[in-house]
């Protein structure tokens, strides 16, 4: 069965109240469906300063600056999960005339995608069995709402 692709954005960080762990929450376009994205404090850290606009230097912006100095353009992420898997990563892009794919961990393509104002796309089936599965987040009690600085 081929499945659909659904672009997503960044809606904000929280600590998952079951695990403790830091996780990104990324949104369908009309705020329906919900994705979370485990990630490590060093790299959510990363995602949130990137997004903020706060001046940085992690390890991530290393394959940022690799892409940008041989002419690597970032076309997409792909988010999805085999089967019953672990939440999988495709960073697609293209280089010397070709499109290329690498698998990546969720979180740091992610920060790759926001680095490079790629868009993020996630399986349809991903944003199915996200509709209303955050409660007492989407009152936005325990979340904290990013946004892309724009300075005009």
């Amino acid at each position: 069965m081929e499945t659909g692709w659904t672009e997503v954005t960044i809606r904000g960080a929280l600590i998952d109240p079951v695990t403790g762990e830091p996780t990104i929450l990324l949104e369908n376009s009309d705020a329906t469906s919900f994705i979370s994205v485990p990630g490590d404090p060093s790299s959510t850290g990363a995602l949130i300063q990137e997004l903020e606009g706060i001046g940085h230097e992690p390890g991530q912006a290393l394959l940022y600056r690799f892409f940008v100095r041989h002419g690597v353009v970032v076309e997409r992420l792909d988010l999805s999960r085999s089967r019953n898997g672990p939440l999988g990563a495709l960073l697609t892009y293209r280089f010397g005339g070709g499109v290329f794919g690498m698998e990546v961990r969720p979180v740091d393509g992610l920060i790759i995608a926001s680095q490079t104002q790629s868009p993020v796309y996630a399986d349809d089936r991903l944003l199915a069995s996200g509709r209303s599965s955050l409660p007492g987040v989407a009152d936005g009690r325990d979340l904290l709402i990013l946004s892309r600085r724009v300075d005009a």
